[in-house]
């Protein structure tokens, strides 16, 4: 009995093994040197994600955010009913060397339906370009992970 349950674990062990199958290795960790506005609180939320430990070998440079906030739809006394609101930042990503690694817009977008009230609107707006600024800032820490593996 003991043979016929060793068996299946001795076989997957070798098919894995044999296919180059392995643990996941954990990326070096990132860190950059940062630079834009002074209010800029795409940066100021980025920079928070950066291990400051680690070594600076990236040099990013962010411009303004740009918050482009359209009506999607009309009730029936013609007042908005729901929004498209999106978010786009340049960014340029400069090496050790000074070499141009990227440079792109990296933007997000997101539906959201207006709240009766005038004050609650505007704080769900608010929230929403937060969720939206956290979303741009995953887009560009994937990229850069992929910039760091090179």
């Amino acid at each position: 009995m003991l043979k016929i349950a060793l068996l299946p674990i001795i076989l997957a062990t070798t098919l894995l093994s044999s296919c180059g199958f392995h643990a996941p290795v954990k990326n070096t960790t990132l860190n950059a040197t940062i630079t834009s506005d002074k209010s800029n609180a795409f940066a100021a939320e980025l920079e928070t994600r950066f291990n400051q430990e680690a070594a600076k070998n990236l040099s990013i440079q962010i411009g303004a955010e740009v918050k482009k906030q359209q009506t999607a739809s009309y009730t029936t006394s013609n007042t908005a009913n729901s929004y498209t609101l999106s978010l786009s930042v340049p960014v340029k990503v400069f090496n050790a060397d000074n070499k141009l690694l990227l440079s792109q817009d990296l933007a997000a977008s997101m539906h959201l339906s207006k709240v009766s009230s005038a004050q609650a609107d505007r704080l769900q707006i608010e929230e929403s370009y937060t969720q939206l600024r956290n979303t741009v800032i995953k887009k560009l820490i994937r990229r850069l992970s992929k910039l760091n593996e090179n």
